[in-house]
């Protein structure tokens, strides 16, 4: 059973920072690592290029997945689906692949990267896309590009752009979300960054809760694409809370409308992953 079925049976709910780096078997998990301070990871060419080149040979040797990534001059978000339960042991080897290739590169020592990644899992599509779109216009909000789709080190142009060439990154998983036709999921995809391009959108590194605050501003845009099974997720968690809290304070409730837009209610949040004691 995979993150979306527990997720849709009420095992699991959302999207949370995973604790110890304990990360199951198939999960999708939004990767993020920086550098200390303002020091930078990539600061030419050769850099990025030879850590894509670390990227996808990791995943190989640890039979991982990945969905999408953007590399800043900075820090680094990848979006990847784990095959196996070795989550900690796959990006541990990758960072200190990289970090070692630039202390020898620039005749430095000391910490290339601050601490141990931070991981989120993403247990349902909403937060998949969200995910997915947050790293993707990461460059343009920081001004490194002036062209959305240019930016040259992320995978935004397999999303956006017919290409033909083969590519380590799994792409059609989160384009096949939005349709089964590949040029058509591109196409509902390049319109979801050109209306989400000009939404707020906080720094991650600054702010934990930055990807659930974007999500929520994306609801509108993903409500007009998702069908109805689907729109059940797209409650804003700032409404859900509030409902919750509405629901506790009515213990007594006599007109039949109100009953009956309680039971809604309490249908719609138990199919989100809330238990019977969470809501009442």
């Amino acid at each position: 059973m995979d993150q979306f079925e527990l997720g849709e049976k009420g095992k699991i709910k959302r999207i949370f920072v995973v604790r110890n780096k304990i990360i199951p078997q198939g999960s999708i998990v939004h990767i993020i690592q920086r550098a200390p301070g303002k020091e930078l990871l990539f600061l030419e060419k050769n850099d990025y290029l030879y850590f894509l080149h670390l990227l996808k040979e990791t995943s190989a040797k640890y039979n991982f997945k990945v969905l999408c990534f953007t590399l800043m001059p900075n820090h680094f978000h990848i979006l990847v689906r784990f095959e196996k339960q070795n989550a900690s042991e796959a990006i541990k080897n990758l960072c200190e692949r990289y970090a070692k290739y630039f202390n020898i590169k620039y005749q430095r020592k000391g910490h290339v990267f601050y601490g141990a990644f931070r991981a989120s899992l993403c247990l349902d599509e909403t937060y998949l896309l969200s995910s997915s779109i947050y790293i993707h216009l990461n460059p343009f909000k920081a001004n490194l590009c002036k062209n959305l789709f240019s930016y040259k080190w992320s995978s935004i142009s397999l999303y956006a752009e017919q290409i033909s060439r083969e590519s380590f990154v799994g792409y059609k998983f989160i384009l096949n979300i939005l349709n089964e036709d590949i040029e058509k999921a591109r196409k509902i995809y390049k319109k979801l960054l050109k209306d989400s391009a000009n939404l707020t959108m906080e720094n991650i590194l600054e702010n934990r809760r930055a990807l659930k605050i974007f999500r929520n501003n994306l609801v509108s845009f993903l409500y007009k694409i998702f069908n109805k099974t689907k729109r059940k997720y797209l409650i804003p968690e700032i409404d859900i809370e509030n409902k919750i809290k509405e629901l506790k304070s009515k213990k007594r409730l006599k007109k039949p409308q109100e009953k009956s837009a309680r039971k809604y209610l309490i249908e719609q949040l138990l199919s989100r992953g809330y238990s019977i004691p969470e809501i009442k």
